[in-house]
């Protein structure tokens, strides 16, 4: 093993900056906690597993009080969150922080299901965890998806890229740009 040079960074810091340049969706894994208080976990570590059985999985640290809860349960949410859904993104990110939902971010029929919906997310995704594997920090959830819901309304997706949250460039903004970069 060679002796660490004070000059590079470490293993952990240039995974940080590997994957800050890599663009992702943020979601909100929801949960309902011990005491019947929804709560929510920011994550980008969620992917499409597959359509047939639908399937999704989320990455998540066990250190979390998150994962004490959907182990406990074997349910939780994804909610694809929208750009006017920042304020959630960074409330439900803090380290050891509450990480209960306000009442003005919940649909009206969030009660009504197994695991907390966002208003103005961009889907909903109810799952209920297949298999789960140790993975070093973290746990991988498999989730069955056992119920869907769409938003009629398609605003565009919260991203994270750079340490930051952002969102794609509008068709007017895009537009714009192609016209200035034409060569003259």
């Amino acid at each position: 093993m060679q002796a660490h040079d004070p000059e590079r960074p470490s293993d952990a810091d240039l995974f940080r900056q590997a994957f800050r340049r890599y663009a992702a969706t943020v979601v909100l894994v929801t949960y309902v906690d011990g005491s019947g208080r929804p709560a929510g976990l920011t994550a980008t570590s969620m992917c499409s597993l597959s359509p047939s059985p639908p399937s999704l999985l989320v990455c998540i640290n066990r250190a979390t009080r998150a994962y004490a809860e959907i182990t406990d349960r074997g349910l939780y949410g994804v909610n694809i969150l929208s750009v006017g859904q920042r304020s959630v993104a960074l409330h439900c990110s803090r380290p050891g922080m509450d990480k209960e939902l306000k009442p003005e971010w919940l649909a009206a029929d969030s009660a009504d299901r197994p695991t907390p919906r966002l208003r103005g997310s961009l889907a909903h995704l109810e799952c209920a965890v297949g298999t789960s594997y140790e993975a070093y920090s973290h746990h991988v959830f498999l989730g069955l998806i056992k119920d869907v819901w769409l938003n009629p309304v398609q605003d565009p997706p919260l991203l994270y890229h750079g340490g930051a949250y952002g969102q794609l460039e509008s068709s007017a903004e895009l537009t714009e740009r192609f016209h200035w970069e034409l060569p003259g």
